[in-house]
């Protein structure tokens, strides 16, 4: 994003009250028919119960939602990846542009954040005892400076070296195995998926967020159909048939994604989901209620 060009801020004030909470561990999932509709009954570690006309679970790639739904457990690439924010106090003098560096099997990339920050990404294959540096972070910056990136550019490794340790992050990379999408069960009801999720992916690949926004559009477009239809009222009974219409549609695409992303693998591509439907509805808020 440009830093001097358009920014689209969420409003806050517009949402209605209890749509985001925070620190809220599920417990548990049950799917319930109440007067003829499936109501999921989500359990929160505070006490909390939700009763949720649709529940969409966007937990990423632990996400309970998958478990709940009997998905395949995502399965490790044999390779890791390191993330870190990279502090010049002074400025930096960096453009506002992404850059992708690829060396045999290392993938290494930054992009600046403002004017003092950066954030840098290195991906590659490490050994089986990786798992003891994601607790030491001076190590963590060691290896990967001097085994990993020691044949990129020097501006690479300037910025590795200005990294502020604490932001340091090292995890191995997961995504789902294409039969698994394929043939497993991503919907149920009124329960879906959306974002890894439902498909993780690795992050060298780039594509993790553009499918997630990809989701959304198609989810979107499902449900807004829906509610036109029922002129602008949320019918129970019909969200179930939408729902399986856009996992559906994000099965194929992400069959056919599969297919067709190594040949693009560093192409940025550029794509206008066209309208949306609009659509006005009456929000209700007496889904919460708190266990004794």
């Amino acid at each position: 994003m440009n830093e001097d060009g358009p920014r689209t801020s969420v409003h806050r004030k517009a949402l209605p009250k209890d749509t985001i909470r925070f620190f809220s561990k599920i417990v548990s999932i049950e799917a319930q028919t109440q007067q003829g509709s499936s109501v999921a009954v989500i359990c929160l570690s505070g006490g909390t119960v939700i009763k949720a006309k649709t529940l969409i679970g966007c937990g990423g790639v632990h996400s309970v939602v998958a478990r709940w739904l009997g998905l395949a457990a995502p399965v490790n690439s044999g390779r890791w990846a390191v993330r870190g924010m990279a502090v010049f106090p002074q400025a930096h003098w960096l453009n506002q542009e992404i850059w992708i560096l690829v060396h045999v099997v290392v993938k290494a990339g930054f992009i600046p954040l403002s004017d003092k920050d950066v954030y840098w990404f290195c991906t590659c294959e490490f050994p089986l005892d990786g798992e003891k540096m994601a607790g030491n972070p001076q190590l963590m910056q060691k290896q990967v400076i001097e085994n990993y990136v020691k044949d990129f550019p020097p501006l690479l490794v300037d910025i590795i070296r200005h990294t502020n340790i604490s932001t340091l992050t090292w995890a191995p990379s997961m995504f789902r195995l294409l039969w698994d999408i394929v043939f497993g069960n991503l919907s149920k009801g009124n329960v879906t998926l959306a974002g890894d999720a439902m498909h993780p992916m690795t992050p060298d690949i780039s594509q993790g967020g553009c499918a997630a926004l990809e989701d959304a559009v198609i989810l979107g477009r499902h449900i807004g159909k829906m509610l036109a239809r029922d002129g602008g009222r949320l019918v129970p009974s019909n969200i179930p048939r939408a729902l399986y219409n856009y996992m559906d549609m994000s099965r194929n695409e992400g069959v056919i994604f599969y297919g067709i992303f190594k040949a693009r693998i560093v192409k940025p591509s550029n794509y206008d989901c066209g309208k949306l439907p609009g659509v006005s509805f009456s929000y209700e808020s007496n889904y919460l209620r708190k266990m004794d």
